[in-house]
């Protein structure tokens, strides 16, 4: 089997939002390349560059409505529900300002479920409440209804036939980011958060489609897109620049299979738990200590602290729900009685 360099670059990026929000959670300004190109964006924008072209490689493997989006349910929501009702009804009461009664009695604790539906609800009543960055007790959670979303615009674009046409895929996607870039003048206007993480969505979901084109001239297209970059970022165009490039080289480096990289999940894929964890576990460590520590010993906690949930998560919850999926009926393992009948039924075929 292939190997690929994706849960590397999946956990890399789970870990530039941890080093990002820890600075913002101290009150800090996170580093930044300007134009909300900061680290913890940057990160996210990988997400979704990765996410469009692993979907549209499952969509292709197995053209499937339901199977499909079965296997998004299962890979996204029972993490999201741990990571939910653990805050809800283990930390939140535990680190609230107010007393017990009063927290379950509070209609913010059950409204705090309302990420199980994908409504963002980021406080808890009493929770981090005189914090540098108070009340919100997980703020990295905010962008799994954004790709949840794009999820379903890629089952309706798939229902309707248009991923049958490869460059009518691509034609969309330059259309959509013309209107960004072009109409909506994205760089200068407010942010569109939808519209701007779902372009590099469409971009991993564009560069699937066309991989024949580029596939084995990796290093000439990363090249030449670099330079292109180059030039708009000294123009001024650091959005559009972080587009065009950024989506290649992020999958054109997760399609590669490097030495020791392509092995980073060997133990699990701890990169959507760290990505779901680490934010409350940042707080609690800042509540804990009242923010005494050094970002880099705050860091190196909430890096250890967050992986070994990560792990917990991915062993007892992630990867027990993703052995659910449903297979394509090809795929579905015989019952072991009729393959112990199978040679029979050949020599009787043989036999007539």
């Amino acid at each position: 089997m292939h190997r690929n360099n994706f849960d590397f670059l999946r956990l890399a990026a789970a870990m530039m939002v941890l080093f990002a929000h820890q600075f913002a959670l101290l009150g800090h300004e996170p580093p930044s390349l300007g134009a909300r190109l900061d680290p913890g964006a940057v990160a996210v924008a990988t997400f979704f560059a990765i996410s469009g072209f692993l979907v549209a490689q499952s969509w292709t493997v197995d053209p499937h409505a339901w199977r499909f989006a079965a296997r998004r349910v299962l890979r996204i929501w029972p993490a999201l529900i741990l990571t939910t009702v653990v805050c809800a009804f283990v930390l939140g009461p535990l680190v609230s300002t107010l007393p017990a009664s009063a927290y379950f009695t509070s209609h913010e604790t059950y409204a705090y479920l309302s990420w199980l539906r994908l409504r963002s609800t980021f406080n808890l009543p009493g929770v981090f409440a005189n914090l540098p960055y108070p009340n919100a007790v997980n703020g990295s959670l905010w962008s799994i209804p954004l790709e949840v979303h794009w999820y379903l615009i890629f089952i309706l674009i798939a229902l309707v036939g248009l991923l049958r046409y490869r460059w009518a895929v691509a034609a969309a996607t330059l259309a959509f980011a013309a209107y960004h870039f072009g109409v909506y003048h994205a760089e200068t206007n407010v942010p569109q958060w939808t519209n701007e993480y779902g372009l590099f969505f469409c971009a991993g979901v564009t560069l699937f489609f066309l991989r024949d084109y580029w596939s084995d001239r990796k290093l000439l297209i990363a090249l030449g897109l670099t330079l292109l970059a180059g030039g708009l970022v000294a123009y001024g165009h650091r959005l559009i620049a972080m587009w065009i490039a950024w989506p290649f080289l992020v999958v054109a480096f997760g399609t590669s299979s490097t030495p020791i990289l392509r092995d980073f999940g060997r133990l699990g894929d701890f990169s959507y738990g760290v990505y779901i964890f680490a934010f409350p576990v940042q707080q609690t460590l800042i509540l804990a200590t009242s923010g005494r520590w050094s970002v880099s010993q705050y860091l190196a906690s909430a890096t250890v602290l967050s992986l070994m949930l990560a792990a917990f998560s991915w062993h007892c919850v992630e990867e027990p729900a993703l052995r659910l999926k449903p297979r394509r009926p090809a795929e579905r393992p015989k019952h072991p009685i009729s393959t112990l009948l199978s040679p029979i039924r050949r020599l009787r075929t043989r036999a007539r």
